[in-house]
């Protein structure tokens, strides 16, 4: 049933679940956010850190987030479940909402998932996948 159906949350890191703007440096938390998705994983909700910091960088990340009592159940990669139905871990992350600051705030969360149809799916793999040499 649709009640049971896990959703997934791909959430960036910065300026969106901390507010800082001078990268790498880690501004305040996004309290309310970090509180959603901590929520959304206690419904076994499945929450994707999603972000361009590799390293010792994104430990940073993951470490602060910690500090904070939020864990992820993927980093930069694409449930189990996904990477069998596409037979590889494509670079687009599949979710059913996107978090960053440059996109869905949320305030937009309520608003229903999408079906996502597989030619646009492919052809988003694509250009993610050129776009991902000049991630900032």
């Amino acid at each position: 049933s649709m009640a049971n159906y896990k959703k997934i949350y791909a959430v960036d890191f910065d300026g969106t679940l901390h507010r800082g703007v001078r990268y790498p440096l880690i501004g305040t938390p996004n309290y309310y956010l970090i509180e959603f998705l901590k929520e959304k994983r206690k419904k076994e909700d499945i929450v994707i850190l999603w972000t361009c910091r590799e390293g010792e960088l994104l430990k940073d990340a993951v470490n602060w987030c910690r500090k904070y009592g939020l864990e992820f159940d993927y980093i930069n990669e694409n449930t189990e479940e996904n990477k069998k139905k596409f037979e590889n871990d494509c670079r687009k992350i599949f979710a059913h909402y996107y978090i960053d600051d440059r996109n869905m705030t949320v305030n937009d969360l309520h608003v229903q998932a999408a079906g996502l149809d597989m030619k646009i799916w492919e052809r988003s793999c694509e250009l993610m996948l050129k776009e991902s040499e000049s991630c900032v």
